[in-house]
């Protein structure tokens, strides 16, 4: 074979390239020699011990960057497939969705933009977190004219402060709370947070429909009519029936 320049080669295109087969030169310092090493080797060599230097404040580094023109490609498609013995543990879809067959262990703060669904179950461990909503997905909303009078707030969590229109002993009002948060088979809870005097009522939802919810508070004293303005602490569990 004439004696030729790599830049005077035939090129050959990335979805030709067969990986275990095809091969480029390599020198082996070890051994003071020029050998041959498949691509799928050479690439599997380099991602097992990667390094980088990132020294440059105004420059934004990408550790791992793949950008794919895709102009046809299946809809099964991944941008990242990772296999133990041929079988998947973790992969990554075109489309970006994530899938892991094992357990995923996060030690931070992780912020979701979209919606996750869990085929198994949620639990939190922490003594202190638990599982609940955070800031941004309450409000707050005033009763006006009477204990009576419907509320308007469209969150899933909130508070409310009733009117301090008298309520008498032994006696229950309930008033609407119109939620677009709340669908038909969705669970309300309610709780008196503060401004009532202790245990002086019994509060809970009587009704629930596709975005409202009924609010019964009952002044279970046999002496004393009560004019308080009552702050209520409410969230909203979403659930199915099948």
């Amino acid at each position: 074979m004439a004696t030729k320049k790599i830049t005077q080669l035939a090129s050959l295109a990335q979805i030709d390239v067969v990986t275990a087969n095809d091969v480029l030169p390599i020198v082996d310092i070890s051994a003071s020699e020029t050998k041959k090493i498949t691509a799928v080797a050479l690439v599997g060599a380099g991602v097992d011990n990667m390094a980088a230097t990132w020294n440059n404040v105004a420059v934004a580094f990408n550790g791992i960057k793949l950008n794919v023109t895709d102009t046809a490609s299946d809809a099964t498609s991944r941008l990242l497939s990772l296999q133990v013995g041929g079988v998947d543990k973790a992969y990554i879809t075109k489309a970006g969705t994530m899938n892991i067959a094992g357990a995923m262990v996060i030690s931070g703060v992780t912020t979701m933009t979209g919606a996750a669904t869990a085929v198994s179950s949620l639990k939190s461990t922490s003594d202190t977190g638990g599982v609940g909503y955070g800031a941004g997905a309450g409000g707050t909303a005033t009763q006006a004219t009477s204990k009576s009078t419907g509320v308007t707030l469209n969150k899933i969590c909130g508070e409310i402060t009733m009117n301090n229109a008298t309520l008498n002993r032994e006696t229950a009002v309930s008033f609407t709370l119109t939620n677009s948060a709340i669908a038909a088979n969705d669970v309300v809870v309610v709780n008196i947070k503060s401004g009532a005097t202790a245990n002086a009522y019994n509060v809970g939802v009587t009704a629930v429909s596709a975005g409202s919810c009924r609010i019964q508070v009952h002044n279970l004293l046999g002496g004393t009519d009560l004019s308080e303005a009552i702050v209520l602490n409410f969230a909203v569990i979403k659930a199915v029936a099948a």
